[in-house]
């Protein structure tokens, strides 16, 4: 999803509504033919009226256009962490309203010029004037480094130069403007099919469906240390907040990533990925609810495996018979590669089960992976466990989904499969990340992150992408897009 708009019109609708009733621009006085014998004239207040109404049309178009563009950025003002160094995407941000106010000054100009209708003219200024105001406010608290900028700016200025072009008489080159860059708000207002349902950076993505109400976590950013945003059609998506508002006091701050959520009878339990100050660890947070707020009160985290390079990426699940286990990343060290282990937790699913050790489920062994294997989501379905893991360098479009085949919750595992079930694509790059869950009718859906083509790598945002799932040959396959 992208920036929504206060009405569910698409911009391209309007864009097309607009040109349905734009009159074709009349040759000069001169070569105008003389009217049908018996037909009066036309009455020039009457046709400058008519003429004045759509051009109020299209400025009204273009005003709720951007107001629906400073809409989420307002929203996701209120969650910024101000402790957050992004001076660069601050500047971004003041780009922007500079050029939505010189939009308003072109239309303030326009106005000037004109003496019909002054009332609807004012309303018109008023509601620019006011989505000026909102971004401005944006702007002083909001890091735009999650926002793909570019879109916005291309979407502005193709507005501006339809407010321009109508300030001179040139309706129909305001019309084309705007049609200019229809497909690019669009991206921003609606997503086509395959395209990201949410234009912040959500990585690592962990989707769960709570009694129809789908709730996703992401990888820390300007939104909290967790991500959390919920839907109830799996297309159009809202900011909830943070779903981990503090962390423990050994945690590093701006550190959290990977979190893996997991619903139990007794409330939902999170595991995420931190830094403890000299490794990246693996700690857990309890939650009554889905939208938390969940509260880690640890004094340590509760899985390190300093010896081997560090823990992260931790996904808890339930095996058929309703047991909770973790599966996750230990980095490598001491001569061992990169391994993704399980292992059983306690009956409250907040603790590894006493008494039991970690199992290593699964190693880089294929070309593809380079050495990589990571992100792991574990998923039960047809008597079958499906280890879904990452490979490759996570900042490159040469990061793939790959998917393993396991006989128990613990393995053994092996890979079915030459090459990854996913990679990169004509409208994303360096897919991974990935978290299955089922939606309210009973049918899997993947979702993973990506980088959009032409912005791989950090700093760079990851954008949530959801496909579904299905089989062939009792192995998963991620269908396209509908």
């Amino acid at each position: 999803m992208a920036v929504v708009t206060r009405d569910s019109t698409s911009v391209l609708e309007r864009i097309e509504d607009l040109a349905s009733v734009w009159p074709t621009p009349e040759p000069p006085p001169a070569r105008r033919p003389a009217p049908r014998r018996g037909r009066p004239p036309r009455r020039p207040h009457r046709r400058g009226h008519i003429h004045w109404v759509r051009i109020a049309v299209l400025i009204t178009a273009v005003a709720a256009l951007v107001w629906g563009l400073t809409d989420d950025l307002l929203t996701q003002a209120r969650l910024h962490d101000t402790e957050v160094e992004q001076t660069g995407a601050r500047q971004s941000t003041a780009v922007v309203a500079h050029e939505l106010v010189a939009a308003q000054r072109n239309l303030a100009a326009l106005i000037k010029g004109q003496s019909t209708d002054q009332v609807a003219l004012n309303q018109v200024e008023g509601e620019l004037s006011a989505a000026q105001q909102r971004l401005s406010q944006a702007q002083q608290g909001l890091a735009l480094s999650n926002l793909d900028v570019a879109s916005i700016h291309a979407c502005i200025n193709g507005s501006a130069g339809a407010i321009a072009q109508i300030a001179i008489g040139q309706e129909q080159a305001a019309i084309n403007a705007i049609a200019g860059v229809a497909t690019v708000c669009e991206s921003l207002e609606t997503p086509g099919p395959g395209s990201p349902v949410y234009p912040f950076d959500f990585p690592d993505p962990d989707v769960i469906n709570v009694a129809g109400t789908y709730f996703a976590y992401g990888t820390n950013a300007a939104g909290g240390n967790v991500q959390i945003i919920d839907s109830t059609d799996l297309a159009h998506w809202s900011t909830v907040g943070d779903a981990l508002p503090a962390l423990p006091a050994w945690a590093t701050p701006g550190s959290t990533w990977a979190p893996g959520i997991l619903q139990l009878p007794h409330g939902f339990v999170m595991f995420y990925a931190t830094h403890d100050g000299s490794t990246e660890c693996i700690s857990v947070a309890t939650a009554t609810a889905p939208q938390g707020p969940f509260v880690d009160r640890s004094s340590g985290p509760i899985i390190c495996q300093t010896g081997l390079g560090g823990s992260i990426d931790p996904a808890p699940f339930l095996s058929a018979s309703g047991s909770p286990y973790l599966v996750w990343k230990s980095n490598g060290g001491s001569g061992q590669p990169a391994t993704i282990w399980g292992q059983p937790l306690n009956a409250s699913g907040t603790s590894l089960e006493p008494g039991t050790t970690a199992v290593a489920l699964l190693r880089p062994t294929q070309a593809w992976e380079n050495g990589v294997v990571e992100g792991p989501s574990m998923w039960a379905a047809n008597g079958t466990y499906y280890l879904f893991y990452s490979g490759n360098n996570w900042d490159s479009g040469n990061y793939a989904e790959g998917v393993a085949t396991c006989s128990g919750p613990l393995g053994p595992c092996g890979k079915p499969l030459g090459g990854p079930i996913l990679g990169s694509q004509s409208n994303l790059s360096g897919p991974g990340g990935a978290s299955v869950f089922v939606d309210a009718h009973g049918n899997p859906w993947i979702a993973f992150h990506a980088w959009l083509p032409a912005a791989v790598g950090y700093p760079n945002a990851r954008l949530l992408f959801l496909r579904p799932l299905g089989f062939s040959g009792g192995i998963p396959v991620v269908e396209p897009p509908g």
